[in-house]
């Protein structure tokens, strides 16, 4: 009998091992797995309580990993009455309580609050024995909550914060100027009347001369096209200058250098669907922006595929954050809200980032089959006003042409018009006109000058892109209050064009 009793024990204690379970009242034995590693783990049981009550049958056990106590993320924050969402493809934690959202990335020292607040983790979350596992830390930095240990017991009571009473005052002066104090500087560095932008397309080494680099009256922000992600491992080609960035800085300029995707959807795709070649991208453009001492970045996305618009938005999200943790101005520029642009998520993005630059232009685009405006007035109103119903005014920014296109239709033995258009300055296309003797008339319609002349048999077209027609632009801006312009691109504009800029931005 004795014999029996003995094996029985063996077998007790075996199975309890293979379990990863074996624990009393006082001391925990665990074989823990994370970071690919089995390690084994042997220390004080640590008890939990949620506002003085002990939570009861947890799923895994808190560990101590680095100095640093991990808590389960569902057991503890479940107890607490919040939601807890899983992510399998981004392997993150989403934990919903009180109006607030924080998302747990595994492995990242990082948490997302409220998609813009960043709250530094002193371990990353992990997975261990399959459960998810953030540092207790976490839990105030996070939701607020009071989190009081109790060495002699090893007890961590979790304790919801107490509501703080608003004294009222009968001063309305003073609630007035505090309530101004709150909300006329959201934004580091940010012009409350208006702020006027233009993109320099500094990418060849031609377009950055001594003469090009002539001073802009009244100009806030230069924004250089310096970071391209050139390949498919999120590798960023940098294009900048440590000059070019001086000289702005002298000139008085910020600098919120542009990242585009290379225009291209297969890259785009296959960085942004992998949640590590997308930090590696963010990482990068922070080294970037210290390298050249940047005030923002400017994020140019474009020919993003339908089926990646989520991959676009978590990137905006991960990115915001880190790049206002290092004290940059985070834009984006859009296309215009159509059905055919939803996927780029503009209501979700407006609500992340500091400004969402519209661009206003390409109504009619360069392989168009129809000779057309690059953006007559009515077409570029009618879809800022669609804007303004998706992002608030005051992150809106109107991008308006600084170049027209001259079309050439060519008619075809069949009788069918084919179109070939060719980009040009502001100055370069009214000489065309002016030099092959076309009459040039006011457009009521497009709110633009247009001109046309014949020449070997093809009709050449122009709309004229000058003062008079971005006099009607910052007519629109004004009218519907938006932050800003943003002008593509520099050089194409003439003296007068910012003389009107000027006048309705000051």
């Amino acid at each position: 009998m004795k014999g029996i009793i003995k094996i029985f024990s063996v077998i007790i204690f075996t199975l309890a091992i293979s379990f990863n379970v074996f624990a009393n009242n006082n001391w925990v034995n665990l074989k823990l797995t994370y970071d690919g590693k089995v390690h084994n783990y042997s220390a004080e049981k640590i008890h939990i309580k949620i506002d003085d009550k002990p939570i009861e049958n947890l799923k895994m056990e808190p560990v101590l990993i680095n100095d640093r106590t991990l808590v389960p993320v569902r057991d503890v924050f479940e107890a607490m009455g919040a939601e807890v969402l899983w992510n399998e493809k981004d392997k993150e934690t989403t934990v919903k309580k009180d109006n607030n959202t924080v998302v747990f990335k595994i492995n990242s020292n990082q948490a997302i609050k409220n998609e813009i607040d960043v709250i530094n983790l002193d371990v990353p979350a992990k997975i261990i024995n399959n459960y998810t596992m953030v540092p207790l830390r976490a839990i105030s930095d996070s939701l607020g909550y009071v989190v009081d240990w109790d060495n002699s017991t090893r007890t961590v009571n979790i304790k919801a914060p107490v509501e703080e009473k608003t004294e009222t005052t009968t001063n309305t002066t003073t609630t007035e100027a505090s309530t101004e104090t709150t909300t006329t500087q959201p934004i580091a560095n940010q012009k409350q009347d208006g702020i006027k932008i233009v993109w320099d397309q500094t990418s060849k080494a031609i377009n950055d001369t001594e003469i090009k680099r002539q001073p802009i009256d009244g100009l806030d922000v230069l924004s250089p096209t310096w970071f391209e992600i050139k390949n498919s491992n999120g590798d960023i080609e940098d294009k900048g200058s440590i000059e070019y960035a001086n000289w702005a800085k002298e000139q008085g300029y910020q600098l919120w250098a542009l990242v585009s995707n290379s225009f291209d959807s297969v890259i785009t795709h296959d960085v942004l669907s992998d949640a590590n070649k997308r930090t590696k991208v963010i990482n990068d453009l922070v080294m970037y922006a210290k390298k050249y001492n940047l005030d923002g970045i400017n994020i140019d996305f474009e020919n993003v595929a339908k089926a990646d618009g989520d991959y676009y938005l978590q990137f905006i999200k991960e990115a915001t954050p880190i790049f206002k943790q290092n004290n940059l101005i985070v834009s984006v520029d859009m296309y215009v809200p159509t059905p055919w642009t939803a996927h780029y998520k503009m209501e979700e993005v407006g609500k992340i980032v500091d400004y969402v630059i519209i661009m206003a232009y390409d109504e009619h685009y360069s392989t168009s089959k129809v000779s057309g405006s690059v953006s007559s007035l009515p077409w570029a109103e009618k879809y800022m006003t669609e804007a303004t119903k998706l992002v608030p005014k005051d992150k809106l920014i109107m991008g308006v042409p600084f170049y027209t296109r001259v079309w050439t239709e060519t008619k075809n033995e069949d009788g069918s018009v084919s179109v070939v258009s060719k980009s040009l300055k502001m100055d370069e296309a009214r000489k065309l006109l002016e030099d092959n003797n076309a009459n040039i008339v006011w457009d009521s319609q497009t709110k633009q000058y247009y001109g046309e002349y014949f020449s070997d048999g093809t009709t050449k077209k122009i709309w004229l892109e000058d003062e008079s027609s971005m006099e009607e632009r910052m007519k629109v801006a004004r009218n519907l209050d938006v932050k800003g312009v943003a002008g593509w691109k520099r050089g194409h504009e003439n003296q007068q064009t910012w003389n009107v800029i000027n006048k309705y931005f000051k």
